[in-house]
């Protein structure tokens, strides 16, 4: 921002006109005001590496000045102008409230002003907000859909009386199109190819889509803004609400927006300044948690995480006789009160199919008339006995900043052929199924940016970069169904029939997964895996692949054997087969110790041995440079 530049900026906009503000406004002043963190922060201005400014707004009628995307003092320049022109005042003040309240604040304007009540869209906006203490809500993981696998956050405005329920909801969200395929969904998604929006829902519908719907346990935490400060972050809202900037899943997603929002509300309390160019809604948390800004915390427990839970407790000729009454298939709900069976098991398989039955009927699943009819039914049974609901209520979740955090650094030795190497890595985001489980969904993997470095015999090399590891091995059972799936994109060294060579691969597995027992699960994955590289007859090819897996999950320690076998159908005649055995302790929240040995049989045989050290702190966007 150079003296220069504020000074042609300054001559251009009093060109025509000439203002009593803009004569008060020194250069120097220009200069202060523009470099405050609140005037930054409305304007979404970052820092970027070689010390100049950058909007991160797409849309060019975000700014009132055409270098406002570059140009803070620009950009305040030319809104001090239309705040003065009375020709384009009330304009400005309906489309920028929170910058024209800011500005009025920020010049000494004190006293009443009416501009805002004469913005008869903006008032009926604010009207559906009509409380002031406001809460930061996070949707846990829904891992069968690849776009909300980091979870989701939200804001809540709590009515000042009357039902909580009713209470708004402010959600930052991606405007995607139903005609996009899968891959183009994908591809947007990533790149950032849809436009980003804010849209107003009661709480209750929230919870129907995450709680109820999509089984997301849902963490509320009260957040310690002040009534002027809930207000500022309203009338951002507004100035951003229709698609001023992009959305992409990994960076300016929900979680990141939902923060620039708070930044607004309070800019002194900096929370942007720990993320870079990936950010995760459990960081978001972890940020407001540390500038002490998050106050109550409470739980909305996800009805089919509960009815999971009370399954897992019935012996599963129990679960069987729960499903065929909650469906209707069963004579009566009478039934499951056959004398012969013990009276705690009967009235366990009740509870069991009472809450099943109440989950089909939230979901809208079939006839409602005939599930109420069902319901009442159960109801009449459970009456009947002593004792009606013996199974406990599932202990409440940990608050997912307990978990450990995302960004990891790793150091470890590595054998094979009788050669030892030092490895070395890194992960922008990274929580695996041998990964300390607290905090985090079982039966989740997630990996962004994830390179491993090779150092040994005199010479440095990339042994590998997981762009993207995203897995879901939920188990199935006797009431739920769910897919397993993975799916993975990934630059490594793969065998070949002479010798390893670099190749980048996209693959995704689809199938099932079975618990066996209560921490291990068995999963079975057929799929397909693209891959390209100069170890390929063609440097390109199809293959099918299955891969199978057996993990046990702790708190404590967590264990996986990986069997894997893949065959080229387009590009190649390659086989490869291969086993993995890996375990991860936790020495603390943040500290790991891993092991790991792995087998590939074909198209060559070799071993490898493997020993580490992994510590994490928070996500390592910072260190690939800010925008």
């Amino acid at each position: 921002m150079t003296t220069l530049r504020l000074i042609v900026a300054g001559a251009c906009l009093s060109a025509g006109a000439s203002h009593p503000v803009l004569a008060a406004v020194t250069t120097p002043d220009a200069e202060r005001i523009a470099a405050d963190p609140a005037w930054l922060a409305l304007l979404r201005y970052r820092e970027r590496g070689d010390g100049a400014m950058l909007s991160e707004a797409d849309r060019p009628q975000f700014f009132l000045s055409p270098e406002g995307k570059t140009s803070p003092a620009a950009e305040l320049l030319a809104d001090l102008a239309a705040l003065e022109a009375p020709e384009r005042r009330q304009d400005f003040a309906c489309r920028f409230p929170a910058r024209y309240e800011w500005l009025r604040l920020r010049l000494g304007h004190g006293g009443a002003d009416s501009a805002l009540d004469q913005c008869p869209q903006l008032a009926q906006w604010l009207a559906r907000f009509p409380g002031r203490r406001i809460s930061i809500d996070f949707a846990s993981s829904f891992l069968e859909n690849p776009s909300s696998t980091f979870g989701h956050t939200f804001l809540k405005i709590y009515r000042e009386s009357g039902n909580e329920l009713l209470s708004p909801t402010i959600n930052y969200a991606a405007r995607t199109d139903a005609r996009d395929s899968e891959l183009a969904f994908v591809a947007k998604g990533l790149f950032g190819g849809f436009p980003g929006v804010a849209d107003e829902l009661p709480f209750y519908r929230r919870l129907r889509t995450y709680a109820e719907n999509e089984g997301r346990d849902i963490h509320e935490y009260e957040l310690g803004l002040d009534p002027d400060e809930v207000r500022r972050l309203l009338l951002h809202t507004w100035e951003i609400k229709d698609g001023v900037f992009d959305y992409d899943f990994l960076h300016e997603n929900c979680a990141y927006r939902t923060l620039t929002l708070i930044d607004v509300a309070r800019p002194r309390a900096a929370l942007l300044k720990r993320f870079g160019k990936v950010t995760v809604p459990v960081d978001t948390v972890r940020a407001l948690r540390a500038a002490g800004m998050l106050g109550g915390h409470r739980v909305w427990q996800s009805a089919s995480k509960r009815v999971r839970d009370l399954e897992a407790r019935v012996p599963p000729q129990d679960a069987a006789a729960a499903h065929r009454i909650a469906l209707g298939r069963s004579d009566s709900a009478d039934s499951a009160a056959n004398a012969t069976i013990p009276a705690a098991r009967r009235a366990g398989t009740l509870q069991l199919a009472y809450e099943y039955a109440s989950i089909l009927i939230d979901r809208d699943e079939g006839e409602r008339a005939t599930r109420k009819a069902i319901l009442n039914a159960i109801t009449r049974a459970r009456l009947e006995l002593d004792h009606p609901e013996p199974l406990a209520s599932r202990a409440s979740p940990a608050t997912p900043e307990d978990g450990h955090d995302g960004g990891l650094t790793g150091i470890g030795l590595r054998q094979r052929a009788g050669r030892t190497s030092a490895s070395l890595e890194y992960a922008a985001f990274q929580h695996t199924l041998t990964n300390p489980l607290p905090g985090y969904e079982p039966h989740a993997e997630i990996t962004v940016l994830n390179p491993e470095l090779q150092v040994g015999g005199g010479q440095t090399r990339l042994r590998r970069v997981d762009w993207l590891v995203v897995q879901s091995a939920i188990p199935s059972s006797t009431l739920f169904q769910p897919r397993a799936w993975r799916l993975q994109l990934a630059t490594r060294s793969e065998p070949y029939a002479q010798r390893d060579r670099m190749a980048t691969s996209l693959s995704y597995h689809s199938g099932k997964a079975w618990r066996l027992g209560r921490d291990t699960v068995f999963s079975l994955l057929p799929g397909a895996r693209a891959e390209a590289g100069a170890g390929l007859a063609h440097r390109a090819g199809l293959a099918a692949a299955l891969n199978a897996g057996l993990t046990r999950q702790g708190l404590q320690w967590s264990a996986q054997l990986e069997l894997q076998a893949e065959k080229f159908i387009a590009g190649s005649t390659l086989r490869r087969q291969s086993a993995r055995a890996s375990a991860e302790f936790a020495l603390s929240r943040n500290v790991s110790v891993a092991i790991g040995a792995a087998r590939t049989s074909l198209p060559r045989g070799s071993t490898e041995l493997l020993v580490g050290l992994k510590w994490r702190q928070r996500s390592l966007g910072d260190v690939l440079g800010r925008d």
